[in-house]
């Protein structure tokens, strides 16, 4: 039976409403540290998949039980009765660290008005060599030279100069305003693309972006999930670059918000709308997924293939919604392994798990959830039809490496939704509980 005087989460009783009041105010300060690191490392030490509502249902339960607490207390005093110390705070502050590092908050899309219908549009002129193919429409204002169509195709109308062309103008305007002013959650100054696995949110340069290999872009079962890439000056591919998707990521949904001018190398298979306040160039044998969209330079073609993103029809939105909740229960996460140096804040790809411990898994719909599954490194831990749980992952009996935690929810209707987290788990224990 817990002592009157302890929490459920190793802490004394009497902070826990302070606690509480602190985990309202972690998100942005931990999302300021996160943006520090890499996508691979903020994957690696994210846990959980936490809505926005999660933090403020568990200060409500804690206060509470705070209060519960108080009143045995003041009624029933133990002798002797022992409080967990210093030991038991960090625990649960790292498991909150964890919970609010673990990844950029979902965007609203980029608007881009009657610019949907446009492949290519320049500000001064669009020039194409050799047979390059646009599907969708070509456009140019102010500027009115549109060349190269033949040899090139395409597979849309020409606007140079017109009305309709002005208008498109206009709204990729506001398109590069909505792109440049969404707040930065992750910076990526002086790192490269290539290598990279990123989850949907708003990434920064503060000058030149550079892909040399292949981006990730990682849906995670979201095929809305929306991808910002604020550029301060110039993107640059090397030749035979790529941007490749996985679990659902759309083009569609993928904006390149670039301060001046974007140049893709030969062969780049590029995803993605580039919203380019200069220029851009796409050299021998590039192809794109998405738009090209200049607003005051020219658009350069040679032998590249542009074909204009469009969304897929978007997912029920009846079906359901699986979340896996902030970990809970005795198990002390540590700052780095054994071996890797004293020192590591927060959410550093060094943070690991070193005992067991519970979360919780959420899942609604408004048809009824049929079942919910829980998998561990793919192996079936938890099957029922509940919407809400707690279960343990075993994390002391696991080796020393990366695991994965997946969630599928099942509706009524046949519906199914995952979510999917990782951790590390530590080579040894790294906090030494007090007795009680």
């Amino acid at each position: 039976m817990a002592r009157p005087t302890d929490s459920p989460f190793g802490a004394p009783m009497p902070r826990v409403e302070e606690l509480g009041r602190t985990c309202q105010s972690m998100p942005a300060a931990f999302r300021t540290g996160a943006s520090t690191i890499g996508s691979d490392d903020n994957e690696g030490i994210t846990m959980i998949a936490r809505q926005s509502t999660t933090c403020a249902s568990q200060n409500a339960q804690i206060s509470d039980s705070a209060t519960r607490v108080r009143d045995t207390n003041a009624s029933r005093r133990r002798p002797g009765a022992k409080v967990w110390g210093l030991t038991g705070l960090l625990g649960l502050l790292w498991l909150t660290a964890l919970a609010f590092a673990g990844g950029a908050q979902a965007q609203a899309t980029v608007p881009l008005g009657t610019d949907t219908s446009f492949a290519v549009l320049g500000g001064s002129t669009v020039t194409n060599t050799g047979p390059s193919v646009i599907n969708g429409d070509v456009g140019v204002h102010p500027g009115t030279a549109v060349t190269g169509f033949p040899p090139g195709t395409v597979n849309g109308t020409i606007h140079a100069a017109n009305a309709v062309a002005g208008q498109a103008q206009s709204d990729l305007t506001v398109a590069y305003n909505s792109a440049a002013g969404r707040a930065c959650q992750v910076v990526l100054t002086g790192q490269d693309l290539g290598g990279m696995t990123l989850t949907s949110g708003v990434y920064c340069f503060s000058s030149s972006a550079q892909l040399t290999g292949t981006l990730t872009l990682d849906g995670q079962g979201n095929a809305g999930a929306v991808f910002i890439f604020q550029i301060g000056s110039t993107l640059t591919t090397a030749s035979a670059s790529s941007v490749s998707f996985i679990n659902g990521a759309q083009s569609c949904n993928v904006f390149w918000q670039v301060g001046s001018s974007a140049v893709l190398g030969t062969t780049t298979t590029f995803r993605g709308n580039i919203l380019a306040l200069t220029s851009i160039t796409a050299t021998t044998g590039a192809t794109v997924d998405g738009r090209l969209l200049a607003r005051n330079g020219a658009v350069t073609l040679d032998s590249n293939v542009v074909t204009r993103a469009q969304c897929a029809t978007p997912p029920d939105v009846t079906g359901p919604a699986v979340g896996i909740g902030s970990p809970v229960g005795g198990s002390p996460v540590g700052p780095n392994p054994p071996g890797s140096g004293p020192g590591n804040p927060p959410g550093s790809s060094s943070a690991c798990v070193a005992r067991d411990f519970r979360v919780w898994i959420g899942a609604r719909d408004a048809s009824k959830i049929r079942s919910v599954k829980v998998f561990l490194d793919g192996r079936l831990i938890k099957q029922t039809t509940h919407g809400q749980f707690y279960v343990w992952i075993r994390a002391a009996r696991l080796d020393a490496r990366r695991h994965t935690i997946r969630a599928v929810a099942i509706d009524r209707a046949g519906n199914r939704t995952s979510q999917t987290r990782r951790f590390n788990r530590c080579e040894r224990p790294l906090f030494t509980q007090l007795a009680g």
